[in-house]
């Protein structure tokens, strides 16, 4: 081979080692590049979350409850606070029986107009505006409880009769109870002086003449009525008068005398007012008339002989003069001392008692012989064969019914312009009427009158029914008490002022929150779905980096022995090379 051959060979060898080494260096940095993304991929799967499934463990707790009446309460929060005390949320819920529900539609309604208001018919039945279409007008009441529905001019019919009614002001009232009682009609005070001026009472004296016959003269007087003849004391023993007479105070012998009607005003006083008063005169006079009696005693003429006794066994063994005497002063000086204010306030309340019965009433104009209680109340005078049924006291109720209906319906369902109407259906079963409502404005807007009036249309209906009410108390002052295990046991709740206590009972219940647990047991299917689809690809995408590394270190084991056979045939046209120089000196050496 020639000099310059050798030298061109080299020079090829050279290139093709550097386009081999070149090629190598970009592999080495492919591979790192694939072991780049490799490491990438594996650190992506390290950092994966692997899915769990959930626990029931999770979504059950430990609920408290207690019971408050009919009110079911829930315990939704717990808080400590100061001092073992605490501040509980609970939910109160209770089933409102008498609650309005929606109840379907009716189909055909009729409707007219009468004085711009507008009437509306289900079948033959009129609806009623809730709360209206009822009459207030005058009611009287007797005291038989019959009840009488009043004209405009206060007057009555009863029995085919007319009956006018007047207000029974306090000179009517009076006519009837009798006149209302004064202080002075109870005492005695005046009665007792003018009694004491007679001289028989002044000869009832000690050391007087007669003084007994003159006491039993005086007493007399007290007793004795022309048409009464006997007395009977408190043991039984009855004295009776054997004599005809007058007794008046007018009689002969008796000086300063005041007028009958004084001496009898005494003694009706004594004998209905003071009636204990009274009884204790007789037991003083039998007892005098029988001293008397036993003495043969004769006063002034007066045969004491008259008087006889229904018991002749009676003791006379203790009437003395002296405690005859005694027991006189002491019954006027009781007399004397009678207060009457308290007897008189009694029978003014009685007699208060009674005119009240009267007072802001009204009675029969003709001759007070009726007296009514008059009030206002609630008639119906439609054509509904319900609500004419019903009594003042039933519409009443009936009304206030409906305004609590009405109430609740504006609140649940809103406030229609047109108002709500009410129709009184009978229950199949028991006979008894319920309300069913309709919405005003329904009806304005959705039945549409045709020209003859019919409508035919649908409207929504609306019934008492069940409904749930639920209502949240938060952050009230509480304590509680625990058993051995730290569960609670009852709670004890306090105003707002921690004053007021009061202690329940609380049940212990385990809830699961079922929804709760299968939306996680499916959003776990779906992650563990999700997370082995990304160990998929990313395993997939490992495998190719891994497959693609493969090809270039075999690429790579090419070119190391592709570099080595250029290693060594460059070796060799080095040694060519050089013995061709080797030999060129030597020759032109």
């Amino acid at each position: 081979m020639g000099m310059a051959a050798s030298q061109a060979r080299f020079l090829g060898l050279t290139a093709r080692k550097t386009n081999v080494e070149y090629e190598g260096q970009q592999i080495n940095q492919q591979r790192t590049t694939l072991s780049n993304q490799s490491a990438n991929y594996y650190s992506q799967l390290l950092g994966m979350k692997v899915p769990t499934p959930p626990s029931v463990a999770d979504f059950t707790k430990t609920v408290y409850t207690f019971q408050d009446g009919n009110l079911n309460n829930t315990i939704t929060a717990i808080m400590a606070a100061e001092n073992g005390a605490y501040k509980v949320s609970y939910l109160s819920s209770y089933t409102d029986d008498f609650s309005i529900c929606a109840a379907g539609l009716t189909s055909v309604v009729n409707s007219q107009t009468a004085a711009g208001d507008n009437i509306y018919y289900v079948g033959k039945d009129q609806l009623k505006p809730l709360g209206k279409g009822l009459t207030t007008a005058g009611c009287a009441t007797n005291m038989d409880g019959e009840e009488f529905r009043l004209s405009d001019s206060m007057a009555l019919e009863k029995d085919g009769k007319v009956i006018q009614l007047v207000e029974a002001d306090y000179n009517k009232i009076c006519s009837v109870i009798g006149k209302e009682p004064q202080l002075s009609d109870y005492s005695t005070e005046g009665l007792v002086i003018d009694y004491q001026q007679t001289q028989c009472y002044a000869g009832v004296a000690p050391g007087n003449t007669y003084h007994i016959g003159h006491m039993e003269h005086n007493l007399c007087k007290l007793i004795w009525t022309d048409t009464q003849r006997a007395v009977t004391n408190s043991d039984g023993v009855t004295l009776t008068n054997n004599r005809a007479g007058s007794y008046s105070l007018t009689q002969a012998g008796w000086e300063n005398t005041p007028p009958d009607s004084t001496t009898n005003t005494l003694r009706s006083r004594l004998q209905d007012i003071y009636p204990d008063m009274y009884q204790e005169l007789i037991d003083l006079y039998v007892d005098v008339a029988l001293y008397l009696s036993d003495h043969k005693y004769n006063s002034a003429g007066y045969d004491i002989y008259s008087y006889t006794l229904s018991d002749t066994n009676y003791d006379h063994s203790e009437i003395t003069i002296d405690n005859l005497h005694q027991r006189w002063e002491k019954f006027w000086e009781d007399v004397k001392n009678l207060s009457p204010e308290s007897i008189y306030n009694e029978a003014h309340e009685k007699w208060q008692a009674e005119y009240d019965k009267y007072d802001g009433k009204y009675m029969n104009s003709a001759d007070y012989s009726d007296v009514y209680d008059v009030e206002d109340k609630l008639y119906y005078d439609g054509q509904d064969e319900y609500l004419g049924s019903l009594s003042s006291e039933q519409l009443e109720k009936l009304y206030d019914e409906e305004e609590y209906y009405r109430e609740q319906l504006n609140k649940l369902y809103g406030t229609p312009k047109n108002g709500w109407y009410v129709r009184y259906l009978p229950n199949t079963t028991t006979g008894e009427y319920y309300p069913v409502f309709y919405n005003g404005d329904d009806m304005a807007n959705g039945v549409k009158s045709e020209v003859n009036g019919d409508i035919h249309s649908s409207v929504k209906t609306y019934k008492v029914g069940a409904r749930d009410i639920q209502n949240e108390v938060k952050m009230q002052n509480a304590r509680f008490e625990k058993d051995t295990t730290g569960r609670y046991i009852s709670i004890t709740l306090y105003d707002e002022n921690n004053l007021n206590p009061v202690t329940y009972s609380l049940t212990t219940n385990t809830l699961t929150d079922q929804d709760a647990y299968d939306d996680a047991m499916n959003q776990y299917e779906y992650d563990k779905y999700q997370y082995d689809q990304s160990i998929q690809e990313i395993n997939a995408k490992i495998k190719i980096i891994h497959s693609q590394d493969k090809n270039l270190e075999l690429r790579l084991k090419q070119l190391d022995t592709e570099q080595d056979a250029i290693s060594n045939e460059m070796e060799a046209v080095q040694k060519v090379i050089e013995k061709n120089t080797e030999s060129t000196f030597k020759t032109f050496g």
